[in-house]
């Protein structure tokens, strides 16, 4: 009996455990757990069979797809499918991780509690310490007694300590009892507090900013931003200005589309300040580009401000025109106008393109800022269709029709409606093989029917008028290769163009032409009377001059490291010269400007000596002793991260214009960032603005400091930088679905 004992002892064993090292087994096969099974591994796995419990020591891992759960000691219970969790526990959520010392876990429901434990969610960076964290859902925890911080050091720079804290993945953590610590020290509390804990745009504040002027006094902008949902989104701006008044904004755009979006904003004040032009100052603009059934698309600006002081007064912060131009060029392809333009300008643009040609209709509005400034006449209706250049048969000729139609109005003086039809035909051919020829030849049929809202004047004077207008040109293409082998890929092309281009346009009477548009008179002004004509940029009529120009152009071609060829612009010029045979050409106020029977020499030039050094100069010298009309140099220094730049511009332009602008950004170390730009014209000798930036950014926190110097104004401003809580807006993810 004894015997049989001894013998049968290790099987009645086996019955009651079942050990395993070191593999991975599915626990509770007979059930279909939600997301997959549990697989589990340790050193050591015990099961035993009395009470349906695994028992795994050494190493232990626990995984159900992307979750995953570690620790020194875990216990699975078979009718509670709870596990119990000892030493080092660590569970990991996709990319969120839940560490402790101990704790448990339902299998089941998926949510469980840590001792000693502390949340890191990866996508906003964001910590939260506690004794006890609770998992209550598949995207949701709750803490006691906690620590909230973006920072990774045990002693963060600053902290939100909070009693009770409720936190959502993709929402938000909405704290009782909270105190904003700065160190160790509490320097602000609330009784409750709400913070973004989503990756996708969110609702909130945006960055605070705090600046002191000189002209406005103590400045503080607090924006709300509203992301409505995925299509559409708003701002709120809110800004008290301590010597003019509140400022309030308003900013909604939506995205259609990859190619389709929108934003409008407007911003009012009631200026408190005696000197100001009006009391009631505001700005409104928008921008538009948008795609339409049946292949139309739109494309549209907008932009009334109140007076021509507003956007020099409020050039800052949010609501400045610097900051939302640089913004707006990136998201809409264009930038809006500059200060010194005193004629503001709005419109709206429909186009629809064609197999063979395009159709638009478009208006314009106009709004002079200050009253002694003449209003251009508003255009709405205008039309225009152009063809493409259309090839007549098998001859080497092509035909193309421009037409428009454009109604003018004002709310005084002349008013009416303008015809223009111009046919053209044009021959390209190649001439022995090496020069190409371009003839152009068109007619210019132009009717006008005008109005008038004032008695006396005599509307039979206009009458329309036809113009012939003749162009021929002949050029060439050279080249040299040079390094070039039969072994190597890498060589540099010098493409020489010589250019010579005849214009005829027939001359016309100014005085029976109503002043509807400038550019119906003629295309010169006391700057410009001296240039050459540059292709493109034809006049309507009353030329006759030959233009030659020299091209040069180096390319390199060297082979990418995925074995394709990478074509590369080393260094680009051109000389444009015209001359004239006739002494005065038509101005755009309706008067002759005279001119020299040669024009200037004009001299533009590209170089890229290496991808960080880009250099730039154009400038037009005089043939008759009488220096410089124009000089335009441009450079740009930059480090293969463009991560540190240095930009130069310098503008001449006789008797108009003297100005240098520059602006530079270095990244110094890891945390320090500083800018500077310049602006000082030479005219009047003074500086038009001056900037100075210097941002210090650590890991979790951050800080930007400003200081503008304008001939306006003076201000400094300061922001502080909470990365992940403290968000910047974002743009409205593109959709496909109708709004």
């Amino acid at each position: 009996m004894k015997l049989r004992l001894v013998i049968w002892m290790p099987v009645l064993l086996c019955c009651l455990i079942w050990p395993a090292w070191a593999e991975e087994v599915e626990i509770f096969k007979d059930l279909a757990f939600e997301g997959g099974p549990w697989l589990l591994k340790a050193d050591k796995l015990v099961y035993h069979t009395v009470d349906q419990t695994y028992e795994a020591v050494g190493r232990v891992t626990i995984r159900q797809g992307d979750r995953r759960i570690t620790a020194e000691y875990i216990k699975v219970h078979g009718p509670t499918r709870i596990a119990e969790l000892e030493g080092n526990v660590v569970i990991v959520l996709g990319q969120d991780i839940l560490r402790g010392r101990t704790g448990r876990f339902n299998l089941v429901t998926r949510c469980g509690e840590i001792s000693e434990a502390r949340l890191f969610l990866q996508r906003n960076h964001f910590h939260v310490t506690s004794a006890l964290i609770r998992k209550t859902g598949d995207d949701t925890f709750h803490a006691e007694k906690c620590v909230v911080t973006t920072c990774d050091a045990d002693r963060p720079m600053w902290s939100f300590y909070s009693r009770e804290l409720n936190v959502k993945l993709d929402g938000y953590a909405i704290g009782k009892a909270t105190a904003l610590r700065l160190g160790p020290i509490p320097v602000a509390f609330l009784p409750a507090a709400v913070l973004p804990v989503k990756t996708s745009r969110q609702s909130g504040f945006l960055m605070p900013i705090y600046s002191q002027h000189r002209a406005a006094g103590t400045v503080v902008e607090i924006p709300f931003y509203w992301a409505i949902n995925n299509y559409m989104d708003a701002t709120l701006y809110q800004m008290v200005v301590n010597k003019r008044g509140y400022l309030q904004g308003l900013e909604y755009r939506y995205a259609w589309d990859k190619d389709s979006g929108g934003a409008a904003r407007f911003s009012y004040i009631r200026d408190g300040r005696e000197e100001a032009p009006t009391p009631h100052r505001y700005w409104g603009i928008a921008m538009l580009n948008q795609n339409l059934p049946q292949g139309w698309s739109a494309k549209g600006t907008l932009d009334i401000p109140s007076d021509g002081q507003y956007l020099y007064d409020y050039n800052y912060g949010y609501l400045g025109l610097d900051r939302l131009s640089r913004s707006w060029a990136e998201d809409y392809g264009r930038n809006l106008e500059q200060f010194e333009v005193k004629t503001r300008v709005s419109g709206l643009v429909l186009t629809r393109n064609f197999s063979q040609g395009s159709v638009n209709f478009y208006g314009q509005y106009y709004r002079p800022l200050y009253s002694d400034i003449s209003r251009p006449l508003d255009k709405a209706p205008s039309l225009n269709v152009g063809t493409l250049l259309l090839p007549l048969g098998s001859w080497p000729i092509h035909f193309h029709l421009n037409t428009a139609y454009t109604h003018y109005y004002h709310d005084y003086g002349l008013s009416g409606q303008r015809l223009d039809f111009h046919p053209r035909f044009s021959l390209n051919s190649r001439l022995f093989g090496t020069f190409d020829l371009e003839a152009v030849a068109g007619w210019r049929g132009t009717g006008y029917r005008v109005d008038s809202r004032d008695a006396g004047d005599d509307l039979n004077k206009y009458d329309g008028r036809s113009l012939y207008d003749v162009k021929t040109g002949l050029s060439t293409s050279l080249f040299k290769d040079w390094g070039r082998s039969s072994g190597s890929a890498g060589f540099v092309r010098h493409v020489f163009q010589p250019r010579v281009v005849y214009y005829n346009y027939q001359n016309f009477n100014v005085n029976r032409i109503p002043q509807f548009d400038p550019f119906d008179y003629g295309w010169q002004n006391q700057v410009t009377k001296n240039y050459p004509i540059f292709e493109g940029e034809e006049p309507i009529g009353g030329i006759n001059a030959t233009t030659y120009s020299l091209t040069n152009h180096f390319l390199r071609r060297s082979t990418s490291s995925t074995g394709l060829p990478h074509i590369t612009d080393l260094f680009w010029s051109r000389l444009t010269q015209s001359i004239f045979f006739n002494s005065s050409n038509y101005g755009l106020d309706g008067q002759p400007q005279p001119h020299r029977r040669m024009s200037d020499i004009f001299l533009e030039t590209m170089a890229f000596p290496i991808e960080q050094i880009g250099l730039g100069l154009d400038t037009g010298i005089s043939p008759y002793h009488e220096g410089l009309s124009r000089m335009d140099v441009n450079l740009l220094l930059r480090d293969r991260a463009d991560r540190n730049h240095l930009n130069i511009s310098y503008i001449y332009l006789k008797n108009y214009a003297n100005q240098i602008n520059s602006s530079v950004f270095l990244d110094l170390f890891r945390s320090i960032k500083v800018g500077f730009s310049n602006q000082h014209t030479f005219v009047s000798g003074k500086k038009l603005e001056n900037k100075y930036s210097l941002i210090f950014q650590r890991q979790c926190w951050g800080v930007s400091l400003n200081f503008a110097d304008r001939s306006t104004d003076k201000y400094v401003s300061f922001s502080i930088i909470i990365p992940g809580l403290i968000e910047k807006s974002h743009a409205p993810s593109q959709g496909q679905q109708v709004l």
